[in-house]
């Protein structure tokens, strides 16, 4: 018997689990784990003779998962166009969503930068970095959250208005974003073009100045901005992501910034050049799950199959993460259940530098959660954060 069992027989230990397929870094056993102060204490094949024990009646555990990239927050921030919802309460209903997929660990993913006249999210971020920390100050949330700043660099004052969000305590991420037309996530300026122009509320000449703008931009600020932005996360210690690598050289100058991953390239030749510099490969799991990139890019199957995927994030749908992990152990795939799992945990923990979370070992955070698969998709039946139920 582990030391872990004994020490929850005298009543220090919070938690056992027992009876639960546990899925471990290489292998899924049935056996035990035990929880103490909010850490793992023990793992064990076998079951625990304790009637303190939960038993999880075969039902998989897995350690939670890590979303290193999710706009969740903005819906519930802004959930209409025009309404602009109380901040805590909005950072609540994000968390309770967040805990209830699955994720433990989420990085909220707040745009900054965002092109004028076009979008609410510059006067959105002020309050939503404002709501985030008043309800975690206070204890209202969950899970542990963290800021992922995305910064995008064809805004002239974007070096700023990063310096100043940066400085909130949550700040543990920024990624770099060129949106203009022409290239990236939209190389094709008329599929842009036509995208916008369905939009009732823009005449066709305020598309096209929109156009001309972004493109002027990205030659302008683009350069200096993105090379500033680099200096910057250097100096602070925050990990740096590239957004939407499309071609080799994109991701050389990401790794020339010093770049821990590339999010969501567009094309098969950014992802190979990636695998060639070490450099981890993100992409949504909406992708994955609707077969297909919304954007037209890349399909994350496609990378995934070709053995260039590296781990996944929500990016707007955060039960979709459990349920892209899983998906890849179907037939079609056939990723075995701990690297699938890791893909949605441990690889994206490892890349941010998180080194207490992400798998199901002694001294890691007992981050849990309880999965049962009906009729192949994964039911998030429990959660545990830091060992607390928190769903």
């Amino acid at each position: 018997m582990s030391e872990a069992l004994v020490e929850h027989r005298a009543g220090t230990a919070e938690t056992v689990f027992t009876n639960a397929r546990l899925v471990l870094a290489d292998e899924v056993v049935l056996g035990t784990l035990a929880v103490a102060r909010g850490r793992i204490v023990g793992v064990d094949r076998g079951g625990a003779r304790n009637p303190a024990a939960i038993d999880l009646a075969g039902a998989l555990l897995i350690p939670g998962l890590v979303d290193v990239h999710t706009d969740n927050l903005e819906r519930h921030f802004q959930p209409r166009a025009g309404v602009l919802w109380d901040k805590v309460a909005a950072a609540i209903a994000h968390d309770g969503q967040v805990a209830a997929a699955g994720i433990t660990t989420v990085f909220d993913s707040l745009t900054v930068g965002a092109a004028e006249g076009w979008d609410t999210r510059a006067e959105m971020i002020e309050p939503m970095i404002e709501g985030i920390e008043y309800a975690r100050d206070h204890a209202m949330l969950r899970v542990d959250h963290k800021l992922h700043l995305r910064c995008e660099i064809t805004h002239p004052d974007i070096v700023a208005i990063f310096d100043h969000h940066s400085r909130s305590p949550l700040t543990a991420m920024m990624s770099v974003m060129d949106h203009a037309p022409g290239d990236r996530q939209s190389p094709d300026i008329e599929t842009y073009r036509k995208r916008y122009q369905k939009n009732p509320n823009l005449a066709p000449e305020e598309v096209e100045a929109h156009i001309r703008e972004l493109i002027e931009a990205s030659k302008t600020y683009g350069p200096p901005n993105r090379k500033a932005l680099a200096a910057l996360a250097r100096e602070r210690g925050i990990p740096l992501a590239t957004h939407d690598d499309a071609r080799a050289e994109h991701v050389e100058e990401a790794v020339g910034m010093g770049a821990v991953l590339t999010e969501f390239p567009t094309t098969l030749a950014a992802a190979e050049a990636a695998r060639a510099h070490d450099l981890p490969t993100l992409m949504g799991s909406p992708n994955l799950i609707r077969g297909g990139s919304h954007s037209g890019n890349i399909a994350a199957s496609e990378l995934a199959r070709a053995g260039l995927l590296d781990m996944f994030a929500s990016d707007y749908i955060p039960a979709s993460l459990v349920q892209a992990a899983f998906r890849l152990t179907a037939d079609d795939f056939g990723v075995p259940i701990p690297r699938a799992v890791a893909m949605a945990a441990d690889e994206p923990a490892r890349a941010l530098g998180l080194v207490d979370r992400g798998r199901l070992e002694v001294g890691r955070r007992a981050d849990l959660v309880e999965v049962q698969l009906v009729r192949e998709r994964p039911i998030v039946r429990s959660v545990w954060s830091a060992g607390r139920r928190v769903a």
